[in-house]
Order: C-alpha cells, then structure tokens, then sequence
C-alpha cells in the first residue's frame, strides 16, 4: 500500500504543523510497510520543519518532482520547457494585463519572480520573505525550465485569471491548477498529482492498485478520482468532495490520521504485511 496525501488542509493541522496523533500514524503505516508520500504544491524548503515527522519520499510541484528526503536527492522530475512557459505567460500577459509571474527553477532550488510578484505575497504563500524574492524580467522568469510556474493578478481573484488561462491556453502543453493559495499554478502538460505518485509507484514495485489518496483541493483533484481508494477530508472544496470515493474528517480532526490508522490495521491482517521490502 502507498498513502499519498496531500499537506495543507489536509493532513497537516489548520496551524500548518504535524500533530502527534498524525505523526504517530505515519510512523505506524511506515513500520508496516506502507509508504505516507506527501503529495504537495509546496517546494523541498517548505517542507522545513516538518520533513522529519515524514517518510523517505515527497512529491513536490503537484507531482512534477519527486525528493528522496533521506538523500536529499531528487528520484524524477517533469518540467516544463522554457518555451511552453514563455508562450502561455506571453498570452495570459496580453490576455489579462497586469498579471505577473514566478517561476520554480532548479528543481525547486531557485524561485524567479517577476517585478509586481512579491508586492502580492505573504511569507505563508512560498515560505520565503516576499522582501527577498527578486524582481525579474518576464523573459528572465521564463528564461529556464520550470517545475511550476505560478501567476497573480492585482484586481482578479484565482477563479477569474484561471477562466481567463483557460481560454488562451494550449491545453496540448500547459495544465492548469491552483492550490488555494491565492494564485493560479501551471505545470507541463499531463503533470499531475497522480501522475507523480504513478511513476514513484512503479519505481517501488506497485500499482494503481495499491494507492490510497487524500486531498482537500483543486490540485488533489486528478489524484483523488485517479486512486482506487480516495478520501476528501470534510473541509475540502466542492470539485474534491466530488472526485473522492470517501470522505474523511476536517484536519482540524486529525482526519487522514484517522483513516491511516483504519488502514494500518488492515495492513496489519494481511499475511505478508510489512515484509515487503521496497527501493528504486
């Protein structure tokens, strides 16, 4: 069994923390053979703070890198080209004037923001000092390949830039999302959440089969309908609520935490339980 699952308003408190309950769980599945892999939007340094409370894998980017946490080394990554990045900024630029862009670069190492970027940002959006983010060129943001790139508009709310992405976008090289944050999050084409955890299920000898999800958002989305087993926790958006084939408690109530411990029990009956032996 591998759990993937999704961080913010879902597995981790509203305070953005690992509670004990929810640490102890992960380390209960982990002990019994079965893989927590956080399935995130969040970079490797966001997960600062909390990267001890969880296993050896991360996905990051919805699903566009994969970390091993232990070797602090990356398993795969899916960019998106420079060019794909330069044409659909290019036309969300002339489509919505006044939009500006950052982009994640070096496997999540290097954050390239756009002058006007870090003006509509708190520190809770990149976990990063909106006063240290640089103030880039739009060719330069769009100037490397890009595990994500990310875009916010002064006067336009998430929904009405995306309706507007939509519209301009190539849906043959770009995939549009958002996490909730505050702003829109596109990744290359066919990048996402399940995608990532597809491919780190394989390298560990699993299949579709053996993925259980939880997420709350827009981005957990294709996971949550993609998993054979999938709970949305009850404070999750509608477009969740729907994918899911089960719903779990808010995370104010430790609800993935819950459902894991449901899930090591059963792991537990099973006859060869916990003596699977998975690497890459």
């Amino acid at each position: 069994m591998l759990i993937a699952t999704d961080l913010d308003g879902t597995l981790l408190s509203p305070e953005g923390t690992i509670s004990a309950r929810t640490r102890a769980a992960i380390a209960a599945a982990e002990a019994a053979g079965a893989p927590v892999v956080p399935v995130t939007a969040r970079q490797l340094y966001g997960l600062t703070g909390i990267r001890e409370g969880l296993g050896r894998w991360a996905l990051c980017s919805n699903g566009a890198i994969c970390w091993d946490l232990h070797a602090q080394t990356v398993l795969f990554a899916l960019p998106m080209t420079s060019a794909v990045a330069r044409r659909f900024a290019t036309a969300l630029s002339q489509a919505a004037p006044g939009t500006v862009f950052a982009a994640i670069q070096d496997n999540g190492q290097y954050f390239a923001s756009q002058a006007g970027y870090p003006d509509l940002c708190v520190f809770s959006d990149h976990h990063r000092d909106p006063a240290e983010m640089p103030t880039l060129s739009l060719a330069e943001v769009t100037g490397a390949d890009c595990l994500k790139l990310v875009a916010r508009h002064p006067r336009l709310s998430v929904p009405q830039l995306s309706r507007i992405a939509e519209a301009v976008a190539d849906p043959a090289e770009v995939h549009i999302t958002n996490s909730g944050a505050g702003m829109l999050e596109v990744s290359a084409a066919g990048v996402t959440k399940d995608t990532g955890v597809a491919m780190l299920a394989e390298r560990l000898g699993m299949t579709r089969a053996d993925v259980v999800a939880f997420g709350d958002g827009d981005n957990d989305v294709e996971l949550l309908a993609w998993a054979p087993r999938s709970w949305a926790v009850a404070n999750a958006v509608p477009a969740a609520l729907a994918a899911a084939n089960h719903r779990a408690p808010a995370n104010a109530e430790d609800g993935v935490a819950q459902i894991i411990e449901s899930l090591v029990a059963e792991v537990r009956a099973e006859p060869l339980a916990g003596q699977r032996q998975l690497g890459v």
